[in-house]
């Protein structure tokens, strides 16, 4: 028993870290389920999900292991809420009239799965990795070897990353990829500001949601 505890403490540190287990099994868990082509596998994403949300607002604040230091994943108040929300409805309106002027496709799908991915399991994954690691790390840097002190060159840095990162994708434009290194800098001003990944995320889940019911009702395609 005794040598049991010691591996398992060897492994995860002093405590177990069951909060940042349950946030990275069930987020990956989910994003899978989501992603697969059975029914089945689907409606268990659903569950799976709602579980990922109830963990991840719980832990909000409270996740300092197994990697999570570096992300920021911190508790915003109502107001950073409603003023991350309102940003990322701002800025899908906007993009939806840049893509109306320039006959650009939004590049939205119907299938109800591919809609949870894109409003809620795949701004949590790209703000982890964009507006978390990358953040920290260009913060970081910029602390270091910027003679201002200032962090905006970071958070555009980021961005531009965040655009290369998504013109792998086939048939990407290049407005669309301006569109996205806009938004990059939106999402990391809010994560600056707010000093959370959480805010951010709101914000980019907002801005899908945005262009989602744009394509609803029949304003874009």
């Amino acid at each position: 028993m005794l040598n049991r505890r010691r591996m398992i403490r060897a492994m995860f540190g002093r405590e177990v870290r069951w909060r940042e287990l349950l946030f990275w099994t069930l987020l990956l868990g989910a994003f899978q389920s989501l992603e697969s082509a059975e029914y089945r596998r689907q409606v268990m994403g659903i569950a799976e999900t709602a579980a990922f949300l109830f963990v991840a607002i719980s832990s909000a604040s409270k996740l300092d292991g197994l990697g999570l230091e570096f992300t920021s994943w911190n508790r915003i108040g109502f107001r950073a809420a409603a003023a991350s929300v309102a940003a990322g409805i701002a800025a899908g309106g906007a993009v939806v009239i840049v893509a109306l002027r320039c006959h650009q496709p939004l590049g939205t799908e119907s299938r109800w799965n591919h809609v949870i991915l894109a409003v809620i399991l795949g701004p949590v994954v790209e703000e982890l990795v964009f507006r978390g690691y990358l953040m920290t790390a260009a913060l970081r840097l910029a602390q270091r070897f910027s003679m201002t002190g200032q962090n905006w060159p970071a958070v555009i840095a980021v961005a531009l990353i965040f655009m290369f990162a998504h013109r792998a994708r086939s048939g990407t434009t290049g407005t669309q990829l301006f569109c996205m290194a806009a938004t990059g800098t939106v999402y990391g001003f809010i994560r600056l500001r707010q000093h959370s990944t959480v805010a951010a995320v709101l914000a980019h889940g907002c801005y899908n949601l945005a262009l989602y019911l744009s394509f609803w009702i029949g304003v874009s395609n």
